[in-house]
């Protein structure tokens, strides 16, 4: 590398620490011009520009280096970075299907996880796999093993998502994601105990997701413990910004299986407004309102 360009390099690595950043853009631009084969100018000048969200120019940028260095692996793998960060998934795989995970077994990874994006978790899977028996950073094999949890989980496969995820647990004891997805898994395998455990934890580090809550509601329905499971289905419906006739009709089998009858025909009746055909709701109206008439009839 010549002194001048040397130099330029580290005057925009100043002004972008600065936080000057049309500054770096404009060396960044100059370098492109006067050095068109140095590929570090149009990745840093693609990344300036991304962050400025001026996602079409970044994507110009990261071709015009791609078409002169076709083979270019690092710039490739920059590129189809750029790509997943813009959820373009499809042409992060198409950049990088040249490559193999002999070449740098991190594309195994970033394919795999683009195609977990995709709801391809098959090739997911595949990718994935592939890229846990390499030696790479650990940290990214753990994230690793929670995708391939996650897609056996999508493909009903829950033996194997349970073997995946307490791997990726090693490192992840503190995720409140991977915490819900072992408490799916445990439920789709009918241990509800075990699952009730996880989805405490996962609420217990994060207390304002409302899916943990409605999975909280299930887990507690099939455990017995109704009043819980109302607690829990209000809770998320208090979170959640736009409630559905079926929030309301969980939360109506709570009310309905802890003997709050009353309520539970309200919650129906919600349900039914939002909407008329849900049937799960029209059933359990009638079971309500048949309970609320024995007991009328029982009284009087």
């Amino acid at each position: 590398m010549d002194y001048r360009l040397q130099h330029k390099i580290k005057q925009a690595k100043e002004y972008e620490a600065q936080g000057k950043f049309l500054h770096a853009i404009q060396i960044y631009r100059s370098l492109i011009d006067d050095y068109p084969d140095y590929a570090e100018s149009y990745i840093s000048l693609a990344e300036l520009y991304n962050m400025y969200g001026k996602k079409e120019s970044a994507e110009k940028i990261f071709n015009q280096i791609t078409e002169k260095q076709p083979d270019n692996l690092d710039v490739k793998t920059y590129f189809a970075e750029f790509l997943i960060k813009n959820e373009e998934w499809q042409k992060a795989v198409d950049m990088l299907s040249g490559f193999s995970s002999e070449d740098d077994p991190f594309i195994s990874y970033l394919i795999g996880y683009s195609y977990f994006k995709m709801g391809n978790f098959e090739l997911a899977k595949v990718f994935l796999l592939n890229f846990v028996i390499t030696d790479e950073d650990p940290e990214l094999i753990h994230n690793a093993y929670y995708f391939i949890a996650r897609s056996d989980f999508e493909l009903k496969q829950y033996e194997p998502a349970l073997k995946f995820a307490k791997k990726a647990e090693v490192l992840f004891s503190d995720n409140w994601q991977l915490m819900l997805l072992l408490a799916k898994i445990y439920y789709r395998l009918d241990m509800f105990m075990h699952s009730a455990d996880w989805i405490r934890k996962a609420i217990g580090l994060n207390n304002k997701e409302p899916e943990l809550y409605h999975w909280a509601g299930k887990i507690y329905l099939k455990t017995g413990d109704f009043k819980k499971a109302k607690d829990y289905f209000a809770e998320y419906i208090d979170l959640k910004e736009e409630i559905s006739s079926n929030d309301y009709t969980f939360l109506a089998h709570a009310c309905l299986k802890a003997g709050k009858l009353k309520e539970a025909l309200d919650y129906y009746n919600t349900a039914l407004k939002l909407d008329p055909e849900n049937k799960s709701a029209i059933e359990g109206k009638e079971k309500t309102s048949s309970l609320l008439n024995n007991n009328m009839a029982s009284d009087a």
